[in-house]
């Protein structure tokens, strides 16, 4: 089961010599964060022959919604990551960081998680208006959770 009450099926793979947390997740169309949380791995070291856990998706199912961020004046990654409430990383699965200048309006492609984490400023109503979510979603989704900073809630 994964933290939204869905059952989530897996297969195993068995780690050939070369292979990388994020050419693993590549290959199955999931992310380096959902592999280590899943195999409860302590460090990134894989070795041939070592079996992971990988979840099941949809060819198309990255688990993200996309929306496209037109850059400002003065945006690092840093920034618009904070902004958009995104990791930096992810970021950089699907941007072209070699390609990017950070100009004002460029296109950057921004995956929309299913995780909000709440901010020092944040109230229930600027949550709701940020996740596009009603407050009966917001309580179902996370029913035993304290809105306080740093806290992540699901969407």
């Amino acid at each position: 089961m994964n933290n939204y009450g869905l059952r989530v099926e897996y297969v195993e793979y068995s780690v050939k010599k070369g292979d990388s947390l994020y050419a693993i997740a590549k290959m199955f169309n999931t992310t380096v964060s959902e592999l280590i949380d899943i195999n409860m791995l302590t460090s990134n070291t894989l070795f041939p022959g070592q079996v992971l856990l990988v979840p099941k998706k949809a060819a198309t199912d990255s688990g993200y919604d996309f929306y496209i961020y037109n850059t400002v004046n003065d945006d690092t990654i840093e920034k618009i990551a904070d902004k958009e409430n995104v990791d930096p990383v992810l970021l950089g699965l699907y941007n072209d960081f070699g390609k990017l200048k950070l100009a004002a309006n460029q296109q950057m492609t921004i995956p929309k998680s299913n995780v909000y984490t709440v901010r020092n400023d944040d109230t229930v109503d600027s949550i709701l208006a940020a996740t596009n979510r009603s407050a009966i979603e917001l309580l179902r989704a996370n029913a035993s959770v304290w809105l306080k900073s740093g806290t992540k809630i699901y969407l």
